[in-house]
């Protein structure tokens, strides 16, 4: 009897080391990007090689939870970062799970308020009650985190806009994330109306020099509606790959006219709803 406690504790111990091992040696540091069929609205996950975890958008349920869980090791409950690109429930219905399961240090949002929407005001008190920090992109930043640069370009006041009160998708958090390995123009629900203000302030005449937009990867603005991705953005983005977050809907999403421009500016196209979850390394 007198050996069940030291039995116990040797396997205690060894639990312990194993953790750590887990945990410090084995733990996939190789920088991704997923981007996650979570159906009809938009999640991905950037994984930097530090380990930094990005998350961009939840989708619109719980869905996104066994998404995260296929992806990260069992024993990992934190996200780095959320950015939530619009208050539209197929961008942030799947957070407050988020938050439920993981330990979130920052958000990042537009700033956009819904007080009359009880879904909303359920999310922001959460999202208050349980993160330290949320930072609002009112004006173009620039954050680099571990040799990575984020390179926020929208919302912004200055830009040449006129939007309605009710308009959400133009005022999304578009931004452009770059590294050693792509670039990525992270486009929201992005439409041409933003579309044509982003060119025109870093673009100006020439489409042939505009570092600031210009991508490997697009994802596409609006999942792929036919007001988004117009011809002016692909010139001057002018993406090898386009991937399209989209599932089962009843708005014609990705419409065939985008999928034409897309095809005309030579991207491969890449959609969430044939492919299955789009795994960039």
């Amino acid at each position: 009897m007198r050996k069940i406690p030291i039995v116990l504790l040797i396997l205690l111990l060894l639990t312990i080391g194993l953790l750590t091992y887990i945990h410090f040696f084995s733990g996939d540091k190789k920088f991704s990007i997923v981007f996650f069929n979570v159906g009809q609205g938009d999640a991905a996950l950037i994984r930097l090689e530090s380990g930094t975890k990005i998350l961009v958008d939840c989708g619109q349920d719980r869905k996104i939870l066994s998404k995260l869980g296929k992806y990260l090791p069992f024993f990992d409950r934190e996200i780095d970062y959320l950015i939530i690109s619009h208050p539209d429930t197929d961008h942030y219905g799947g957070c407050v799970d988020v938050l439920k399961r993981y330990e979130v240090k920052n958000i990042v949002t537009n700033g956009t308020e819904k007080k009359d929407d009880q879904f909303w005001v359920a999310w922001d008190n959460t999202a208050k009650k349980e993160v330290e920090k949320i930072t609002t992109i009112i004006k173009p930043e620039v954050w680099n985190l571990e040799g990575n640069k984020f390179e926020f370009l929208a919302p912004d006041d200055s830009l040449s806009l006129d939007l309605k009160n009710a308009d959400n998708n133009n005022r999304s958090v578009v931004f452009k994330f770059t590294n050693s390995f792509t670039s990525v123009l992270f486009a929201g629900d992005m439409e041409e109306i933003l579309e044509k203000a982003l060119v025109e302030k870093y673009c100006g005449e020439s489409a042939d020099d505009c570092p600031e937009l210009e991508a490997e990867i697009l994802k596409v603005g609006h999942h792929g509606s036919d007001s988004s991705t117009g011809e002016i953005l692909l010139e001057v983005v002018s993406p090898d790959t386009a991937i399209i977050s989209v599932g089962k809907n009843k708005f014609g999403h990705p419409s065939l006219r985008a999928m034409r421009r897309l095809e005309r500016a030579g991207a491969d196209i890449l959609r969430t709803d044939e492919e299955g979850d789009v795994v960039i390394r």
